[in-house]
């Protein structure tokens, strides 16, 4: 399977993933100090700007070129197969987000942790999105 062999869609899906998981490996990278044991670190949420500012950054400069490279494409309308294929993995990824906030709450209950830090609510949005478009990529290429 070579590059040339995907879809505008497919090649689309793909920029999202590599794109949300740049941006989860960089906001993993900010929280990491938290976890390790030093108690007066502070998680700012400057860095996160950073991360989503880069973030925009990749999307534009990878839609762009992918929409130059596939310009008919880019702009046909979606059929019906590609249709099912982002309500099927919208309904993947919006269970996995629900699971993952549902659980972070009854875990921060459980252990009475005092705060709902945006930085794991933005990280279970990035890995719902990454099963997002990763589901519309698999789904695409198997056939649904």
């Amino acid at each position: 399977m070579s590059l040339n062999d995907l879809t505008f869609r497919e090649k689309s899906a793909l920029i999202h993933v590599l794109a949300l998981a740049i941006l989860l490996i960089f906001t993993l990278s900010i929280i990491w100090p938290f976890f390790s044991g030093y108690e007066e670190v502070i998680l700012e949420v400057k860095p996160l700007w950073v991360a989503v500012i880069m973030f925009i950054i990749i999307e534009i400069i990878g839609h762009s070129a992918v929409a130059l490279w596939n310009s008919k494409e880019a702009n046909a309308e979606a059929d019906e197969r590609e249709k099912l294929v982002v309500m099927k993995s919208n309904f993947y990824s919006s269970h996995v987000l629900g699971f993952i906030l549902i659980g972070y709450i009854s875990l921060s209950m459980l252990f009475q942790i005092p705060f709902l830090s945006i930085y794991f609510v933005f990280i279970a949005f990035v890995v719902a999105e990454i099963i997002n478009y990763g589901s519309q990529f698999i789904l695409s290429r198997r056939g649904v």
